[in-house]
């Protein structure tokens, strides 16, 4: 039977500050790793933005598109699905990943950029959005109280994250044993493009838009890959 692996989790040139991942790259190692696609995942508004803030909101949003839609060209060589995503802070060093969001979302909200996760939440669920924390017991600096924000905001967490060290991961799954009701996903956290084929998920068919990757995850249609 075939099988379809996808990246959830990473960080493209120039959407996120700290992303290095090029397009051209990005397909070619999704590519050579035997990866069928990705969602692209960039760090937004409230985070570790590489895109002036100042910008009026229309414009702002407008370089996620045009970053994902650039990714999407490069990667049309491979027939890879490329998906879009975005990673938010949503305050105390905490971040969410949305998936099944799209950029006409993003325009027609400006005001998600002086909004905390509760407001976020309620919106992306009104679209159909799942609302995914990331990695949500990482311990770092910057975050002031790591752990798991109250279920009833969030579909699901991050159980594995290749960044995370190892301990970090077990408690996730620790905590994910304990609630069988969240939906379960895994990501590389990428920067890089030789670390695009670090986790992610496995599924039984072929993912080709937000809103199949959001059918499948509810669905449980899909692995973890660890």
């Amino acid at each position: 039977m075939d099988s379809f692996k996808y990246q959830l989790h990473l960080h493209t040139s120039p959407c996120s500050h700290c992303g290095k991942i090029l397009p051209d790259d990005l397909a070619e190692n999704l590519h050579k790793g035997g990866y069928a696609g990705a969602v692209i995942t960039n760090h937004f508004f409230n985070g570790n933005t590489g895109i002036d803030q100042d910008l009026p909101w229309s414009e702002f949003v407008r370089a996620y598109e045009d970053d994902w839609l650039t990714c999407k060209k490069s990667a049309e060589k491979y027939d890879l699905d490329i998906l879009f995503g975005i990673e938010e802070h949503i305050g105390g060093g905490l971040e969410m990943l949305f998936y099944g969001i799209t950029p006409e979302m993003l325009y027609s909200h400006p005001e998600l950029s002086e909004m905390g996760y509760k407001h976020w939440c309620d919106i992306m669920h009104s679209y159909g959005v799942l609302c995914i924390q990331a990695h949500p017991f990482r311990e770092k600096r910057n975050i002031e109280k790591p752990g798991v924000l109250p279920l009833q905001y969030i579909d699901g967490i991050e159980v594995f994250n290749s960044a995370n060290d190892e301990g970090i991961n077990e408690k996730t799954e620790a905590f994910a044993k304990e609630h069988p009701e969240l939906i379960l996903t895994s990501g590389a956290d990428a920067h890089w493009a030789h670390n695009v084929c670090l986790g992610g998920i496995e599924s039984p068919h072929r993912i080709r838009n937000e809103r199949e990757l959001c059918e499948t995850l509810r669905r449980r249609e899909h692995t973890v890959i660890k």
